[in-house]
């Protein structure tokens, strides 16, 4: 065989390793359903791109939320399957919190931080299109938060929903304009 076939053959061989090893990489779009995993080990991980924190990484006005949630550990249960909708605040709603009170959770109270974090997840997709009559919603930390048409607009509790029904592969956003107080919130 000449010499050029067998580089023309071995550089066909390598193009086809290297065209399956990055098709096996991007792997199969997630499916987009509501049907919940029987348990939370069950959970597998979403395509990276889609998913709610790589959604929250790709826009700016999120930093302080991408950090609180990386520090306690939640970014990697939104990585998972879901579905999932989180009420979003942005930066300046943190900063509009009393001076230090996330800082100080950030490097001294991460459990205080997840409870308050874990107030703005469901464990469901929740969208606010058009909701007539208040409703009621359960926070991954059991809090119970009141969804409801307010004169300019959907509100969760107190917070406006600036923009609503952002979609991810595993769930929603929903930006609100203020972090959301727990019940029990002395900050």
């Amino acid at each position: 065989m000449p010499r050029w076939s067998r580089r023309r053959i071995l550089l066909g061989g390598v193009l086809v390793v290297a065209l399956a090893i990055g098709l096996a990489a991007c792997g199969p779009d997630a499916p987009r359903t509501s049907e919940r995993p029987s348990s939370r080990s069950s959970r597998s991980l979403v395509a990276d791109s889609t998913t709610v924190p790589r959604m929250l990484a790709t826009d700016d006005r999120f930093s302080a939320l991408r950090a609180a949630l990386d520090s306690t550990g939640l970014d990697s249960v939104l990585a998972t399957r879901g579905p999932y909708t989180v009420f979003a605040p942005p930066n300046y709603a943190f900063a509009e919190r009393p001076s230090g009170t996330i800082e100080t959770m950030l490097s001294q109270d991460r459990g205080r931080l997840r409870t308050l974090l874990a107030r703005h997840i469901v464990e469901r997709r929740v969208s606010v299109d058009g909701p007539s009559e208040s409703r009621p919603v359960i926070t991954m930390g059991g809090d119970t938060l009141s969804l409801h048409a307010a004169p300019s607009g959907v509100s969760v509790d107190s917070a406006h929903i600036l923009d609503g029904d952002i979609e991810a592969g595993n769930g929603l956003l929903h930006v609100v304009d203020a972090v959301l107080q727990t019940d029990n919130s002395q900050e």
